[in-house]
């Protein structure tokens, strides 16, 4: 079979929608499977996997956390008809993911969508950051993509019940959870991460990933001051990077932790199993994350989890490997304080962790996700009646459309400006990128206008 994937981020860029679409796509690959993907190019960056199609992209600052890709569907027609696909897979309902929706009408081809993230509270977690994004990010929104797939996934068995609730789409929905490499929790080296960041005689609280406001990380430093406060040994480690890194050292210093939570910025993933078995707990308070890899990569090596309660980790927890609390800071301060008293506990739900990750196997995942693209394939693409109009755009139309798009990267880099006003590098590199756009949309515009003249 051979599969299409359209995503909004790939490496060398880090999340867990990347190590999900890396993994599934190793595991499709051993089964017998061609994958290519379709993503942004990231300046410097040099792919060595074959069928990766990089498209022009704008690489924004180190401080937006953002690579957008520029979504011109003419530039990317010629890829994707020589892919010649069974199926086209979208990782996001907006951007590369408009397009993965337009093709798979276009090329008459089954459309599968991975819902990776509780939209509407991500969106609700940027309205003061990023209005634009949170408007687009609406129900209505993600509702109308739903009902352009031939089968949605869902990572996990609350959120597939969400979407069925929420949105009340006529679609198939499957729960495929993310697995894990589980052949990299072999030989763990604990004792040389602890080591090497002077932790040989903490209590280390783990936690794995990007440092962004939708994480809620604040709660979880406000938690660690009150569990800091009766366990002095206790300490932070924060692992990754993202925008919120410099609020959250800020917010540190103002707890007076500046010593006690340690940022270890990015590491190579190779690294994430020792880092995940050197702690005592691995602590999670997402909300928006529906299963939460995170979570998983750190059972695997053994590591209790205690996390907020969120559908993502009431799935992942279910059977066992931690605990799930209310999100409130008392509350979770006590459950850490409590499995940090009570080692035989600790060990046993350590216990308990490793064996749950056992049905997260790569193999097991990618098979599961062949079953789903058999049954799009079977069903065959949505087929929504096209008006006249569509059928007669014309190529003025299709620059107009252009040149909108430009416009909307136009306003996110405004509302982009906005979110970094106290980082005069990065105010620059905006501003420049604001004049270059600016003069690109003058030009669209001048070709509009002689297209309609006729010249």
């Amino acid at each position: 079979m051979r599969i299409l994937v359209f995503s909004n981020a790939y490496k060398p860029s880090v999340s867990g929608v990347v190590m999900s679409i890396a993994l599934f796509r190793q595991g499709l690959i051993e089964a017998g499977h061609e994958v290519h993907i379709i993503v942004p190019e990231y300046e410097g960056h040099q792919d060595e996997e074959p069928y990766v199609f990089r498209f022009p992209s704008l690489d924004l600052p180190d401080q937006l956390d953002l690579s957008l890709a520029l979504p011109f569907k003419a530039m990317m027609l010629p890829t994707v008809r020589g892919i010649k696909p069974a199926v086209i897979h979208s990782q996001h309902p907006v951007l590369m993911g408009g397009l993965a929706a337009d093709f798979a009408r276009d090329l008459s081809l089954p459309l599968v969508f991975t819902f990776h993230t509780r939209y509407d509270i991500y969106a609700e977690k940027y309205v003061p950051l990023v209005p634009e994004l949170a408007s687009m990010l609406t129900d209505e929104i993600i509702k109308r993509y739903l009902e352009k797939c031939t089968h949605v996934v869902a990572p996990t068995p609350s959120i597939r019940d969400f979407i069925l609730r929420e949105y009340e789409v006529d679609v198939p929905i499957t729960a495929v959870p993310t697995p894990v490499d589980l052949s990299q929790y072999r030989d763990l080296e604990p004792e040389r991460v602890r080591a090497a960041l002077g932790l040989e005689e903490a209590e280390v609280l783990l936690y794995m990933g990007r440092l962004a406001d939708e994480k809620d990380l604040d709660f979880l430093l406000r938690a660690f001051a009150r569990i800091h406060s009766r366990r002095p040994q206790a300490r932070l480690l924060l692992v990754g990077k993202g925008p919120h890194e410099r609020r959250l050292k800020r917010l540190a210093h103002k707890l007076e932790l500046d010593e006690q939570v340690i940022f270890a910025g990015s590491i190579p993933h190779s690294e994430v199993p020792h880092y995940a078995a050197a702690a005592d707990l691995f602590v999670f308070t997402s909300l928006t994350d529906t299963q939460g890899l995170v979570l998983i990569e750190a059972m695997a090596a053994g590591t209790p989890v205690v996390a907020v309660e969120a559908l993502g980790p009431k799935d992942v927890l279910a059977e066992g490997g931690g605990k799930l609390v209310p999100a409130r800071e008392e509350t979770f301060a006590q459950e850490v304080l409590r499995l940090l008293d009570d080692e035989g506990l600790r060990c046993a739900l350590g216990e308990q962790a490793a064996r749950v990750v056992q049905r997260y196997k790569i193999s097991t995942a990618a098979l599961r996700m062949v079953e789903v693209y058999e049954e799009a394939i079977a069903a065959g693409p949505r087929r929504p009646v096209a008006s006249h109009e569509q059928k007669q755009k014309t190529a003025s139309e299709t620059w107009r459309e252009i040149g909108d798009q430009f416009r909307a990267f136009g306003k996110s880099l405004s509302a982009a400006f906005s979110a970094v006003r106290e980082d005069r590098e990065a105010r620059r590199y905006l501003r420049d990128l604001r004049v270059n756009l600016e003069l690109m949309i003058k030009e669209i515009d001048r070709v509009i206008r002689d297209a309609v003249e006729g010249k």
